[in-house]
């Protein structure tokens, strides 16, 4: 008799939708729960560097120091000069490279530095700790290091010293140069951060 054939091909199909409905369910589940979780960020962009200038205020233009003799060669004095380390971009960042290029004779060497207060300009001097972040070879030459001392907000400023260190004589008529390059990475950039949902 069918009697019993209709049945079953019911129960089959009774079956198999359940068994869809089943297999269906998680994945949309998981779907609704990822959509109801995440939250909407606005993303946005940004830029990033420095740079080292005379000037306290922008524009901003390339730096090159120029340093004479005011002693006499067996006695040579220099004059420091000081100079802005400026961030430029609109991110945060937390370190940069610094690279001095001197021009000079054999016996006058550049140290750039820093100081853990502001620094006396008039009387060149550190009323804090300075500390050496730079230092070209004696002589002409060239080197870069990586610091994290750098203007880290946006706009924000900090003042080095660029000083001239002697071992021997040094030509009354000889001129000295130094230029600073600053480049900053992306990864020299801090993280973005999220706050709020």
């Amino acid at each position: 008799m069918n009697v019993h054939h209709y049945p079953g091909r019911t129960a089959a199909a009774i079956a198999a939708a359940v068994l869809l409905a089943c297999t269906s369910t998680p994945a949309q589940a998981a779907t609704t729960a990822t959509a109801s979780t995440a939250a909407q960020q606005t993303v946005g962009s940004g830029s990033w560097g420095a740079v080292a200038t005379v000037n306290t205020t922008a524009p901003y233009g390339p730096l090159t120091l120029t340093f004479n003799n005011n002693g006499n060669p067996a006695h040579p004095s220099f004059t420091s000069r000081y100079f802005t380390i400026a961030n430029t971009g609109t991110l945060t960042i937390t370190a940069a490279n610094y690279t001095g290029t001197a021009s000079a004779p054999s016996t006058v060497q550049f140290i750039v530095e820093s100081c853990s207060t502001a620094w006396n300009e008039p009387t060149d001097t550190c009323p804090g700790t300075p500390t050496q972040i730079l230092a070209p070879a004696p002589g002409s030459s060239s080197s870069t290091v990586t610091t994290t001392t750098v203007p880290a907000s946006p706009g924000a400023q900090i003042r080095l010293r660029a000083r001239v260190s002697t071992s021997g004589n040094v030509p009354k008529s000889s001129t000295s140069t130094l230029t600073i390059g600053i480049t900053v990475d992306s990864t020299q950039v801090r993280d973005a951060t999220t706050t709020g949902g």
